[in-house]
């Protein structure tokens, strides 16, 4: 009888701690645990990066949050963000210890508006997101912005390493991105003062601007990404509707680079077009200028036409 007594006792035993475990492990699988979504790490830091649409006025962008777990929530979940100066402190100090003159700035409250500081995701759904609304036109390409941001509250459990996001905004436009280097393939002709023109061909660096500019250095100058040499020696190219260019020094300084446009060359009629050759395509500048050096003032005249290759169902206007 105790024999028999001993081995009930093991089964129910058994059959306790069986069903403890398969408690445990449904709980675990199936709990809602939720992140905020992030395409890149540098160590503790999780970053966003976005490009936005110049030719929005203002461009959106968006951060969002993902709830883990093998079933979907039955209940909303309710986010509530707020952005954090001290997560971007945090980060410059990571990256860059005392080089102060290297800290990134957040990008200022007037640039940037958010019409509710909440992610929302709805039940039955996996994500939710915020949008914000920026006014990107006529930042500088060459630097970076980020947006700091924390969980401060939320009805469900959260991941610890996925509180935090650093928002970071990219710009483009149909004719560039300052996310990726675009270059495009030159080739002209460069006349120095009186002389002969002679030929010229390189890849050039351009940067968008707003939805319909770009900057990009003067002639064949080899593009150099020191302040000093970004402020002297670029240009802005305007893009009309019709394609007509507008060629204007990118800044107006005593130092920097002087520039005249030339409308009646027959060949670089300072137009913007696609090309289709039939077995390639390109976006494709032409244009014809004059400008003086920055300090020599020598003038120099420039044809030049430059070309990406362009393929229409990858990159929509």
């Amino acid at each position: 009888m105790k024999y028999l007594n001993l081995c009930v006792f093991m089964v129910f035993l058994a059959a306790t701690t069986s069903c403890n475990r398969d408690e445990i492990f449904e709980r675990e699988q199936y709990k809602h645990i939720v992140s905020l979504m992030s395409n890149r790490t540098e160590g503790i830091f999780n970053i966003f990066e976005e490009e936005l649409d110049l030719e929005q006025n203002p461009s959106v962008g968006y951060i969002a949050a993902s709830c883990g777990g093998a079933l979907a929530i039955t209940e909303p979940i309710l986010i509530q963000m707020e952005e954090d100066l001290v997560l971007l402190r945090e980060y410059n100090f990571s990256n860059f210890e005392m080089r102060e003159d290297l800290y990134i700035n957040p990008l200022s409250l007037l640039r940037y508006s958010i019409n509710a500081h909440q992610i929302n995701i709805p039940a039955n759904e996996r994500s939710g997101r915020m949008k914000i609304e920026v006014n990107a036109r006529d930042l500088s390409p060459d630097s970076a912005y980020f947006i700091p941001f924390r969980i401060t509250r939320a009805n469900c459990e959260l991941n610890p390493d996925k509180t935090t996001l650093l928002y970071r905004m990219y710009m483009k436009n149909f004719y560039a991105t300052n996310r990726t280097p675009i270059e495009y393939q030159h080739v002209g002709e460069k006349a120095v003062g009186s002389g002969s023109p002679v030929n010229t061909m390189m890849s050039k660096r351009v940067f968008p601007l707003s939805g319909n500019s770009i900057r990009m250095f003067a002639g064949n100058q080899t593009f150099n990404n020191a302040l000093t040499s970004v402020v002297n020696w670029s240009i802005k190219v305007e893009i009309a509707e019709d394609g007509r260019l507008t060629i204007t020094p990118w800044k107006d300084t005593p130092t920097g680079v002087k520039v005249r446009q030339i409308d009646d060359d027959e060949y670089y009629p300072n137009i913007f077009k696609i090309e289709d050759l039939g077995y390639i395509v390109y976006k494709t500048f032409f244009l014809c200028y004059e400008y003086d050096e920055p300090f020599t003032g020598v003038t120099n005249t420039m044809k030049e036409r430059l070309r990406l290759e362009y393929k229409p169902n990858q990159d929509k206007k």
